[in-house]
């Protein structure tokens, strides 16, 4: 019964490919993975210095990297505040789930309280309460909205 499934599937395949126009092995077994050939121009390796840049063009990449940085619209804040969140209902959970559930629990008052449609948890504030797995119980936040509704959270207070 097994067999047949792999059959169907292989005519359903070949169907397909004649449908579209694309040639097809009929000998070949669709399961079998086939390496696909190498061309000549992969086998003939290149000098070192080919492949290096030289200092003008290396300065205009740099250069042109900047730029490309510096046209990024930086993100128009609409909300910004400041929480105290209680992130106890943590400690319901075992030890090894607890610093999970506390990400969570301050993804889940940003949404509410700030009405966004994602939440982007700041690295300092995240390895504030990954740091063990006792996390804070109460961790003040600053929460700031863009015009995307993306909610940005960092700690309030570097310690």
């Amino acid at each position: 019964m097994a067999d047949e499934r792999f059959q169907d599937k292989a005519l359903a395949k070949k169907d397909d490919a004649k449908m579209k126009g694309e040639e097809i092995d009929e000998k070949a077994n669709p399961h079998e993975h086939k390496p696909e050939p190498k061309s000549p121009q992969a086998k003939a390796p290149l000098p070192s210095k080919a492949l290096e840049p030289s200092p003008s063009e290396s300065k205009a990449k740099k250069g042109e990297a900047k730029d490309a940085k510096a046209e990024k619209p930086a993100r128009k804040m609409v909300l910004e505040r400041k929480y105290t969140v209680n992130l106890m209902d943590a400690y319901a959970k075992p030890k090894y789930k607890r610093c999970d559930r506390a990400i969570s629990l301050l993804r889940d008052y940003c949404l509410r309280h700030m009405k966004g449609k994602a939440v982007k948890v700041d690295s300092e504030l995240n390895n504030a309460i990954r740091t063990s797995a006792h996390p804070a119980k109460k961790v003040q936040v600053l929460a700031q909205k863009d015009e995307a509704g993306t909610v940005f959270v960092a700690l309030a207070q570097k310690a």
